[in-house]
């Protein structure tokens, strides 16, 4: 509210590997009727959807599945948080790539890559999240440049598949203090645009409070600079256009 903010999603992490570690389904059931409850407390005020964030739904189908069944969410958003390189599975955002070359800094993102569009291929959902994510650890908080246009065909057929599917783009505000930038930047977001990709959300990764709807107001001087009119919120799984104003 504070931010001006009239309709969002709350789309806690379900992240489907850790499923063998401990019970990912009940937290997800709290969120959604606790999010109920606070829709119908701020009615009038903002709108707030309920959701769930899958990671690595491709890794274990029939839990992935099991979690996409279990509740009517209005929105489900599709990452990818971990990536089975070599004998690392833990989440990227734990990996120290200080202590990787640059050659294997870009070897990782092509699995990064390659693991997203299975994700495509293979999972139910509506929104691709953080398209360029494991670059805010590796440039961002290792200062590792990596030349990201290697990736230019893998990224076009993203693009070309979330544009067939009717998925959306999400652009990520988190990455704007420590890059500079949103996920995806901006040359991938005009890449998306000349494809006559159309389904722009936005989302702050807030995992904490104050951090809810951080830089929204830079994503949206950058689609209007970029001529986009409007973005989307997604209710009952259907996107809704929101106009820029």
């Amino acid at each position: 509210l504070k931010n001006n903010v009239s309709i969002f999603a709350v789309t806690d992490h379900c992240d489907i590997f850790l499923h063998e570690r401990y019970d990912i389904y009940t937290p997800i059931v709290t969120s959604f009727n606790k999010t109920q409850q606070l829709n119908e407390k701020y009615k009038g005020k903002c709108r707030i959807l309920t959701g769930i964030k899958l990671g690595e739904g491709f890794w274990f189908p029939e839990q992935c599945k099991k979690a996409v069944n279990l509740l009517p969410y209005d929105v489900i958003i599709g990452s990818v948080h971990s990536v089975r390189y070599g004998d690392m599975t833990e989440p990227y955002s734990r990996i120290d790539f200080s202590k990787l070359s640059e050659k294997e800094c870009t070897a990782y993102l092509d699995a990064y890559f390659n693991d997203m569009l299975t994700m495509l291929e293979t999972t139910d959902f509506d929104i691709l999240a953080h398209l360029t994510c494991p670059i805010r650890y590796i440039t961002g908080r290792y200062g590792k440049r990596i030349d990201i246009s290697v990736f230019d065909g893998k990224i076009t057929e993203i693009f070309s598949q979330i544009i067939k599917r009717g998925i959306a783009l999400e652009i990520n505000t988190s990455s704007y203090k420590i890059l500079g930038e949103p996920m995806p930047e901006r040359k991938l977001i005009e890449k998306y645009l000349s494809m006559d990709g159309e389904l722009i959300t936005l989302g702050s990764d807030a995992h904490a409070p104050e951090h809810a709807a951080a830089d929204f107001g830079k994503a949206i001087s950058l689609l209007r600079e970029l001529g986009v009119s409007n973005v989307f919120a997604f209710e009952k799984r259907h996107p809704v256009a929101l106009k820029i104003q």
